[in-house]
């Protein structure tokens, strides 16, 4: 449920982003020796360095090691980057050893590289979470497919096409996560910002149209996928004229929170709808119970537990020893809803389908 934790996720970043710029780290006079003396001595191209003189900075004794072909070549650590990240691990380690507080750089924890991976958790959490988007669009592609043989209701595919939109900007987001936190550059920055930025309009559509039905009225129904594609290419246009962090993270807020009580207002419809329509019996009173559960209480939960995990982007850690923060766990935290966020989109299709079989 990448979308709607964006949302609560940009709020976090615009209310952290100017701690973010200036992380205390950077502005260490270690650090900036620190960096010189590597520059220096792996002579790295474009470093404005030569003045450095080693009987005055203490780091001119430490080895530095080169970067690894397969890191330079493939993953673009050139000798000014690599040299800002030995140093960031010299510098952390000696803040470990004299029990000082480890400080952040360049609005990032001092992750270490394993396994070519500049974070390591968050990376491989990021690929976990392209899963449950990846098996659902299988999974509903395989519904479309069964009703178009079927030859009937083919017109309520359109609920279902407009999950897999959902389904297909959840498998690009999380890869673009995947690979932002992989290698963080500028471009990897960026696309995970666009990707996300999709995710939250895809969900905003896909839920109000289920909302008010507009499979029910085709023209309806494209004009307003229309508008929200024209949304999605003025927002990449402003972004591309003027890179702005806080502009991105408001139209993210905006979308994300209309999302969330769109969601709710689903959820209320459900119930409305079920209240009138009550099972008989006691295996009836069951199976409506299961119902309002599904279709009610399932997208209420998602929506406040999404919110909850996201306090971890408000209350940050990092723990050195075991190359984890709370970044990393909160994308441990977004799998399992996106599972749930599908299997609702499915139940609630059925219900919308047995409503219309019934009319």
């Amino acid at each position: 449920m990448r979308s709607g934790l964006w949302s609560v996720c940009a709020a976090a970043w615009v209310v952290l982003a100017p701690l973010a710029l200036a992380s205390p780290g950077d502005n260490l006079d270690e650090f900036s020796d620190c960096r010189d003396a590597c520059e220096v001595q792996r002579k790295c191209p474009g470093a404005w360095t030569d003045w450095v003189n080693p009987a005055q900075n203490v780091f001119a004794r430490e080895k530095f090691d080169d970067t690894p072909w397969v890191l330079s070549k493939f993953l673009f650590w050139d000798c000014l980057a690599d040299c800002d990240y030995q140093c960031q691990q010299v510098v952390t380690k000696v803040r470990i050893m004299h029990g000082e507080e480890v400080y952040q750089f360049h609005g990032k924890w001092p992750f270490l590289r394993l396994f070519t991976m500049q974070e390591l958790f968050s990376t491989l959490f990021s690929i976990g979470n392209f899963f449950p988007h990846y098996y659902s669009y299988g999974r509903i592609q395989e519904k479309i497919r069964r009703i178009e043989q079927s030859g009937r209701n083919v017109q309520m595919t359109r609920i279902l096409r407009n999950y897999l939109g959902v389904a297909v900007a959840g498998m690009c987001a999380w890869t673009a996560s995947s690979v932002f936190h992989w290698r963080d550059l500028l471009v990897t920055e960026k696309m995970d910002y666009f990707f996300a930025g999709m995710t939250v309009l895809m969900g905003f559509h896909a839920i109000f149209a289920r909302l008010t039905h507009l499979d029910r009225f085709p023209r309806l129904g494209r004009y307003f996928s229309g508008a929200v594609a024209f949304i999605f290419a003025l927002h990449l246009l402003r972004l591309y004229i003027d890179w702005s962090y806080t502009y991105n993270m408001r139209f993210n807020i905006c979308f994300g929170v209309m999302q969330y009580l769109l969601l709710l207002t689903l959820a209320l419809q459900n119930y409305l709808h079920l209240k009138h329509h009550r099972g008989t019996g006691q295996q009836g009173a069951r199976a409506h119970r299961t119902l309002v559960f599904k279709l009610c209480v399932v997208p209420v939960l998602l929506v406040v537990g999404t919110s909850l995990a996201m306090s971890l982007e408000l209350f940050d850690f990092f723990l050195y020893d075991y190359q984890i923060d709370a970044h990393a766990v909160w994308h441990l935290c977004t799998i399992w809803p996106s599972w749930v966020l599908y299997r609702f989109f499915v139940d609630d299709y059925d219900l919308v389908l047995e409503g219309t079989r019934k009319d």
